[in-house]
């Protein structure tokens, strides 16, 4: 037996908590963006600054790597190449995105935190939800995906 087959259960469990820690991260992270431009007084935006690096810096980006890293250990063992499975890393790689563009907000509420929305910032957590739900249903129902075809001329 192979030794990462051996290890198998291991890092899907390492995976599935990665993933759930993640995907709390950035369900999460809105809500707490959203809270920048109602936040007044300088030691309570010293603390949510504080709370929302923490959520990103310590919780988020770590589960991040250890989800992407355990997720392409598995691919490897289970030899998972099916359309389906494309169009999950799709969905994935645009969880990274949002990730890197909560990143980006904090820095920008920072500087200017009055500059953005609160209701915008908080309608920002349906993105990570749909894209959640996505995955999870392309994983779950694994669907037979055909290639996209176009439709026949006459």
């Amino acid at each position: 037996m192979d030794l990462l087959a051996a290890w198998m259960p291991w890092i899907k469990a390492v995976h599935l908590a990665a993933l759930l820690a993640w995907c709390a991260c950035l369900l999460a992270l809105p809500s707490l963006l959203a809270l920048f431009p109602v936040t007044h007084g300088r030691v309570s935006r010293h603390r949510l600054r504080a709370a929302t690096r923490f959520v990103y810096i310590a919780l988020a980006s770590p589960a991040a790597v250890l989800a992407v890293v355990s997720g392409t250990a598995l691919v490897h063992l289970m030899n998972v190449y099916a359309p389906w499975f494309f169009a999950k890393l799709t969905l994935v790689a645009a969880m990274v995105l949002f990730h890197a563009g909560c990143g980006k907000l904090i820095l920008v509420l920072r500087a200017r935190p009055h500059g953005w929305s609160p209701g915008l910032l908080l309608a920002m957590a349906g993105l990570p939800l749909a894209l959640i739900l996505g995955v999870l249903w392309l994983v779950l129902a694994q669907p037979a995906l055909g290639p996209f075809s176009l439709p026949r001329l006459r």
